[in-house]
């Protein structure tokens, strides 16, 4: 099984949103500040923030780095950002670069009026983008800053529309002062007003000081970042941590295993402590049978879900013939559908075939038998087809790059699959192909009829792992039919 890219995705957004507030109030001053990362008391990396007080701008630079080890291979990334803002906490432009393995992808963003105007620059993919960009719109990297602006008040709760500079989306974020706390810090007590934010159906809790320094930041799943010297920041004496450790992070277990998961033609489940009365998604596969509330944001979802049926339900040709789904043509960063690699391979792939779905069949075969199943992460559909390897995330966007160029409309979904190894659902992604009707097949998996135990929770790969994020570490499982 392979670790999905949003369990990454997760970190980033989780220290991206708390990077620790160099200056000690409005008005900003000049800082450098440095956290520690851990996770269940191991330390996997560190964050900086570094603030710059100039006449015009505030210039923020953040790093973070974290060490991942996949077997004897270094997977250490390092996402590096700097901001500039005007004196009032408006965003003017930053320039964001992930890096991994080698890999670099970088995201540019200038604000002119309401418009934001992104480049993004990586292997085999450059591209220009407007978007609107409202004001009120933070960054997220630097909303830490309006938050001290507002003050620190027992009760006080505020609301902000964040644009999340990873995912190049906009998404709204709440917090609410909860209380006062004395805590030990640095061998000494300290007052703390302790903040709950969540966002994206996540939650985190801070501990600040009242100048606004971060003493301690706590969210999911036991990853924590602690307020450190550089020193101590920077020093990685511990083994790194083992990519499969997120295995076991992410894994959903259940009472009683599946037998013959990948045969599985029928399945019927209750998911619990799901987020919302709509958070799971329904299709030709998957049926919502009831669903219960237990509280607030604690849903009880019954599903049924049934493997994917031989054929469709009658032949289309290639090039799909579709203006509908005409946006699952294009390319992304991820999915570079121009490149003439990826243009070359396709054409070659369904040289002769004037079927859709068998086309997307082959496109399929092609890719399980030619990527090797190992945990490595990489950025891009290019990525995987020279390297020829990768996880779940690897596989799907190299298929999709190949089957949108072969005129087949792809989208790419996320959710959970069941793990005989491991004896429980791990998260997962997958394609879904237009060939007359949505259909759904594993590339990683080697199936042209996606087991009933694939388990669709969102769709996109940007929006999609977003909403993942809702699921991961709270969602459970219990199986009612098999």
């Amino acid at each position: 099984m392979m670790k999905p890219k949003s369990l990454f995705s997760f970190l980033v957004l989780g220290v991206v949103l708390l990077w620790v507030g160099g200056a000690s109030a409005v008005p900003v001053t000049d800082g450098d500040d440095w956290t520690g990362t851990y996770y269940k008391g191991n330390k996997i990396g560190f964050n900086n923030a570094r603030v710059q007080v100039r006449p015009d701008t505030i210039d923020v630079h953040t790093k973070m780095y974290f060490r991942l080890q996949s077997g004897k291979e270094d997977q250490s990334t390092i996402l590096t950002q700097d901001t500039t803002l005007t004196p009032d906490l408006r965003l003017k432009s930053f320039v964001m670069l992930q890096e991994i393995m080698g890999k670099r992808q970088e995201v540019a963003g200038r604000v002119e009026g309401t418009k934001l105007h992104l480049e993004i620059s990586g292997r085999g993919f450059h591209k220009k983008q407007t978007i609107d960009f409202p004001q009120g719109v933070q960054p997220s990297t630097t909303v830490w800053l309006n938050i001290m602006k507002d003050g620190f008040e027992v009760g006080k709760k505020g609301k902000y529309n964040i644009f999340l500079e990873s995912f190049r989306m906009m998404i709204p974020m709440t917090y609410e002062i909860l209380r006062k706390e004395m805590i030990q810090f640095e061998g000494r007590s300290v007052n703390t007003f302790v903040v709950q934010q969540k966002f994206a159906g996540m939650t985190s809790t801070i501990w600040t000081n009242a100048e606004g320094d971060v003493l301690r930041e706590l969210s999911l799943n036991d990853f924590e970042s602690i307020r450190e010297p550089k020193e101590k920041a920077i020093r990685m004496d511990n083994k790194p941590m083992s990519v499969s450790s997120f295995i076991t992070l992410s894994l959903v277990k259940v009472e009683k295993p599946i037998t013959a998961s990948d045969d599985k033609s029928r399945l019927k489940l209750k998911l619990s402590n799901v987020h919302g009365p709509e958070s799971i998604p329904q299709d030709h596969r998957q049926k919502v049978l009831k669903i219960a509330k237990n509280g607030e944001e604690s849903y009880t979802t019954t599903l049924l879900i049934q493997r994917e049926p031989k054929a469709p339900a009658k032949r289309v040709s290639l090039p799909v013939p579709t203006s509908r789904y005409k946006d699952f043509l294009k390319d992304a960063p991820e999915i570079q559908v121009q490149h003439p690699l990826i243009r070359t391979l396709a054409s070659d792939l369904v040289e002769g075939e004037k079927d859709a779905w068998q086309a997307a069949k082959l496109i399929s075969t092609w890719v399980f038998d030619n990527l090797d199943k190992v945990l490595v992460d990489s950025f891009t559909a290019l990525d995987a087809l020279q390297d020829r390897r990768g996880e779940c995330q690897s596989h799907t966007n190299l298929f999709t790059a190949l089957a949108r160029a072969a005129g087949i409309p792809t989208r790419v979904v996320n959710g959970l699959v069941y793990s005989d190894e491991f004896e429980g659902f791990l998260y997962h992604a997958w394609p879904e192909v237009w060939v007359g009707e949505w259909r759904a097949l594993d590339p990683t998996l080697g199936q042209h009829q996606v087991d009933a135990t694939h388990i669709k929770l969102s769709e996109g790969n940007y929006a999609g792992a977003l909403k993942l994020m809702e699921f991961i570490g709270q969602v459970n499982i219990e199986l009612l039919e098999q």
